[in-house]
């Protein structure tokens, strides 16, 4: 991928970004109960950015990759509004379009690996939502759907068929072989904790904004409505960034704490408004990474 359709992409996305917040009508900001706590929150949102782009990293090195961390933050960072997009395929293909851009490496094997990195971060948010659902005794609400999708994304984690049917798909409509290094049970192993880390910091991060901004106690474990909501935006392919999707999810899910609709209408919308905070700082980080890359050899 050229550079310069890389850059319009880039400007592409961020078209769509401003389109979709304009028509969710969500840049409202609420009552901050807690000003401490609430910008207390922030460390642990921006923190999983970075852990986000680290977890990349590691599977990048494991696949034979050694790409420095600043190249993987703006990989990460510049085409994060990629999502607002329609269909989000640019949410996959701008982290190794980055990459390969840069480095001059192969862009089919790093867009495998860019869907891997996808799939195992689902798998590991949608594993800490589940757990977090039981926690509030909600399984009933939406129990047997999580279920599904997370049998699903545990297949495609750890089964060796889901590994290589997509090379194969590759193979089948591009006519040409991709061959990636076996990832062994153990490698995927050592890969979780960073997944699990970055969801984590989103979900203290989500549950200081929570109690920042309403009066009512709130569960410990209503931070993993987070990582619950987010991996269910993020598959639905059909709303750009996940928006009123997530939302619905959050609200839902927050209400088994014993919160009044009111309460998590005005959470669920304010944490769009919070993520799309570290999206920018991610997005000018990443910015700030590519600029100075430029002048770093490998």
């Amino acid at each position: 991928m050229s550079k310069v359709l890389y850059n319009l992409l880039i400007y592409l996305s961020l078209i769509f970004l401003c389109i979709a917040l304009h028509r969710a009508d969500y840049l409202k900001i609420p009552a901050i109960q807690s000003p401490p706590l609430f910008l207390f929150s922030f460390f642990f949102l921006f923190a999983g950015f970075i852990g986000n782009a680290y977890a990349w990293q590691k599977l990048l090195k494991q696949a034979g990759f050694n790409t420095m961390f600043k190249t993987c933050v703006a990989s990460v960072g510049l085409p994060i509004f990629g999502k607002y997009v329609p269909g989000k395929v640019w949410a996959i293909l701008g982290r190794s379009a980055h990459i390969a851009t840069k480095n001059n490496q192969d862009m089919n094997k790093l867009s495998i690996l860019s869907l891997s990195d996808q799939i195992v971060g689902l798998w590991a948010g949608l594993t800490l939502g589940f757990i977090g659902l039981c926690l509030l005794g909600g399984f009933s609400l939406w129990g047997w759907l999580i279920t599904g999708l997370w049998i699903i994304l545990t297949g495609m984690v750890f089964s060796s068929f889901f590994s290589s049917l997509v090379p194969t798909l590759l193979r089948f409509i591009i006519r040409k072989d991709i061959t990636l290094p076996h990832r062994s049970m153990r490698d995927i192993f050592l890969l979780l904790p960073f997944y699990f880390g970055f969801w984590l910091m989103w979900a203290v991060g989500f549950y200081l904004l929570s109690i920042s901004i309403v009066q009512t106690d709130i569960s410990v474990f209503s931070g993993l409505g987070f990582p619950l909501s987010g991996t269910i935006g993020i598959l639905a392919i059909f709303s750009p960034g996940g928006l009123g999707v997530r939302e619905g999810i959050m609200a839902g899910y927050l209400m088994l704490t014993g919160l009044s609709l009111g309460e998590v209408t005005t959470i669920a919308v304010t944490a769009r408004l919070w993520f799309l905070a570290g999206e920018i700082f991610i997005f000018v980080t990443g910015w700030v990474a590519s600029r100075t890359d430029a002048q770093t050899p490998e």
